[in-house]
């Protein structure tokens, strides 16, 4: 079929021509009619409403070849804006393996909206304009909090609630304030005016700096694309909306994907009614994607149950299991039961990377794993490090950085006041030293002159290996052969070379550059060799966050702790339905079997031994379990059953409401504060709750600081 368009267009189809669409015309084959209207659809701004588990990826990446190869449009003409880098690069490799002609830099405003904006920062926007250059370095959160440190600590300011500063600059920036009700305003204005200055002086940017400032030149600036592609659109804050706004302007073509039920991101800005503004803002033509390819009928209208409105969605899979539903004592208990079953399951020939274990807070990993350690269950762990968690490797990093960007003193500051490490030298020795007022020693002498050498030694010496890199550093020394640690630093921070030489090879880069890409890449998507996320391919049980799990799915999976207090966490109603949207990505992440669990004996203060209220939404005839049973349609009808049976029984036996916790949901809450006492909670929002309290009235108070304890 595409060779047929590709030769309307062009009047004429070679065999050659033919053959070069002959991939191309098998994934277009397999589209069914919603994805295939999609695919074919010209419309200046389109969004495409995909639901789980119906092709979402497929669609973007077909969308994609289809414009390049069929319509001609360059891929150097689309910006293709995802949430991972996974996802990036695995539309980047697809397109590759097509024409392997075509190399990264063609696609180079293919990432993720941070990585896209300093794309467009280092290469296509005047940055000098506001006293950058191009080679501007990207600091990591943990690097930036010690830029903020410096300037306060050198300025001598007084900047209150410093653990939420990252935070207070946000609202700064949007000309409000967290502190409203601050009996004495601190320097916040005053400090943000010098960091500003501070990051131009050391070239250096922060993550919301590359969104900030491309905003900023994009709006004075004539450059758009041709298209627009933006995957998983439902996840787009504010910040990323404007972004798309200017990116857009009046001449480029639009096209989004996403699935609104699958919005689990409210606290980093995503909002319920984004699709709705997306159609009225571009004028936007909706198209959507029904068939759910991944689940079983059973789990899928289990899922749907979940959902405000799930008539939409639409399988095309047999009935298979009935959900389980398990009742276990605690934690500890459930990893004796999964760690045997998942071995029983193993050992008749399924593999350990076909199941899957949710929960909702992190910290209920730990259980899982001391468990599956002792019954020798390989597993991996979804936990996001940074190189922080690896002092020898951030040290490393924060060295090459100084060696790449000779404005970054910071890096260079780190380097020789770290203990272990570098120089152990103060804060006032390194001072005195980069200013040229003190003798530097031995060591810091040539430790400066090999920074301020890198690029010409890189530039004299064009086949370097990392083993030479290693040995420029003379990083033996600074590994202290006689300690215990030396062997595993020093194989640690090898590694970590190679992994750099791997990119400079992959990308063609020359050595220096190729070393200043890669620590900004890093900054921005972490290091592989730390292991950030879940590899597929390893024969391992996953164990992850209910958050972690969107964009995956297993075989089997466990839902692990779906108590009341627990899942759902929140109290007031929005961030409930956030929470029930958050347990529909868990539910829909199963293929074929579906078990959740709910704890008599919770570990955590403020977890209920009663089962999620969200568990009575899921029909009973989907259900296989010896002590539980569904008793409600929907979720407002469970509250309703839930605060007439509290009525009831405050009636009839005057027994407190807190004691009352056989349906799960009280119809107050109340909480405790230090100085006010005992109050009642009358309103919460988004960042605010007030309280009523006897003596004082009603109290507000920012969620985020407050020290309410509920009880």
């Amino acid at each position: 079929m595409l060779e047929q368009l590709y030769c309307k267009m062009n009047h004429a189809c070679d065999e050659g021509s033919k053959a070069a669409f002959t991939e191309l015309n098998k994934e277009f084959d397999k589209l069914n009619e919603y994805q295939r209207a999609a695919v074919l659809d010209h419309s200046k701004a389109l969004l495409v409403n995909a639901h789980v588990g119906s092709g979402k990826t497929t669609v973007l990446i077909n969308k994609i070849l289809y414009l390049h190869f069929v319509k001609g449009v360059a891929l150097q003409s689309m910006a293709v804006l995802t949430f991972t880098n996974k996802a990036a690069q695995e539309i980047k490799d697809r397109i590759k393996r097509l024409n392997n002609n075509i190399k990264d830099e063609d696609m180079k405003f293919f990432g993720t909206f941070h990585s896209v904006a300093r794309t467009l920062l280092s290469q296509v926007l005047p940055i000098e304009d506001l006293g950058f250059t191009r080679d501007f370095a990207v600091a990591d959160p943990e690097e930036a909090l010690e830029l903020y440190d410096r300037v306060i600590n050198e300025n001598k300011f007084t900047v209150k609630y410093r653990n939420k500063l990252h935070k207070r600059l946000e609202k700064l920036k949007q000309g409000t304030s967290l502190y409203a009700n601050m009996k004495h305003d601190d320097d916040l204005k005053e400090f943000y005016v010098v960091l500003k200055a501070a990051k131009i002086r050391s070239n250096v940017m922060e993550f919301d700096d590359l969104m900030e400032y491309s905003i900023q030149l994009l709006q004075q600036s004539s450059y758009h694309p041709e298209w627009v592609i933006i995957d998983e659109y439902q996840d787009c804050d504010g910040v990323q909306q404007t972004f798309i706004d200017v990116l857009c302007k009046e001449a480029a073509r639009l096209f989004a994907v996403g699935d609104p039920n699958q919005i689990i991101y409210s606290w980093r800005g995503s909002s319920q009614g984004s699709f709705e503004a997306f159609k009225t803002r571009y004028h936007a033509k909706e198209l959507t994607l029904p068939i759910n390819y991944r689940s079983t009928s059973n789990i899928l209208n289990a899922a749907k149950a979940l959902l405000e409105n799930g008539s939409g969605l639409t399988g095309i899979r047999d009935e298979g299991h009935l959900i389980t539903i398990k009742k276990h004592h605690n934690t500890f208990n459930e990893a004796i039961y999964l760690s045997e079953t998942i071995q029983s399951l193993v050992d008749q020939g399924m593999n350990f990377s076909d199941f899957a274990i949710f929960y909702r807070k992190q910290k209920q990993a730990e259980v899982f794993r001391e468990v599956f350690e002792n019954k020798k269950i390989p597993y991996e762990v979804s936990v996001r490090k940074t190189l922080r968690d690896i002092p020898v490797l951030f040290w490393l990093v924060r060295l090459l950085k100084a060696a790449v960007n000779s404005s970054d003193k910071d890096s260079m500051r780190f380097v020789l006041r770290d203990n272990k490490y570098g120089l152990a030298m103060t804060d006032k020795q390194i001072s005195k030293l980069l200013e040229g007022k003190a003798e530097p020693s031995v060591e810091a002498a040539s430790l400066l002159e090999r920074v301020r050498d890198f690029r010409q030694w890189c530039s004299n010496n064009s086949n370097i290996s990392p083993q030479e890199l290693y040995d420029y550093f003379d990083i033996s020394l600074y590994l202290m052969p006689t300690a215990l640690s030396f062997q595993g630093d020093s194989e640690l921070v090898i590694s970590y070379i190679k992994e750099i030489w791997k990119y400079i090879e992959y990308r063609g880069s020359a050595i220096f550059e190729g070393i200043r890409d890669y620590m900004n890449t890093s900054a921005l998507y972490g290091s592989q060799i730390l292991n950030e996320a879940i590899h597929k391919e390893q024969n391992s049980v996953k164990l992850m966050t209910l958050h972690a799990s969107k964009g995956l799915e297993f075989s089997h999976v466990y839902i692990s702790g779906a108590n009341l207090g627990n899942i759902p966490m929140a109290r007031n109603e929005e961030e409930q339905k956030e929470e029930q949207r958050l347990f529909f990505v868990g539910v829909t992440r199963a293929k074929d079997y579906l078990e959740i669990s709910y704890h008599t004996s919770p570990e955590d203060f403020g977890v209920y031994s009663v089962p999620s209220p969200f568990l009575r939404l899921i029909p009973e005839g989907l259900i296989a379990s010896e002590d539980y049973g569904s008793r409600a349609s929907s979720l407002t009808a469970l509250r309703k059953e839930i605060k007439k049976n509290i009525d009831n029984r405050k009636e009839d036996t005057k027994e407190p409401v807190e004691n009352i916790l056989e349906d799960n949901i009280s119809s107050e809450i109340l909480v405790q504060h230090g100085k006010y006492g005992e109050g009642r909670v009358v309103h919460e929002d988004n960042e605010n709750i007030t309280v009523l309290f006897e003596t004082y009235g009603e109290k507000t108070f920012s969620k985020m600081f407050s020290q309410l304890k509920y009880l």
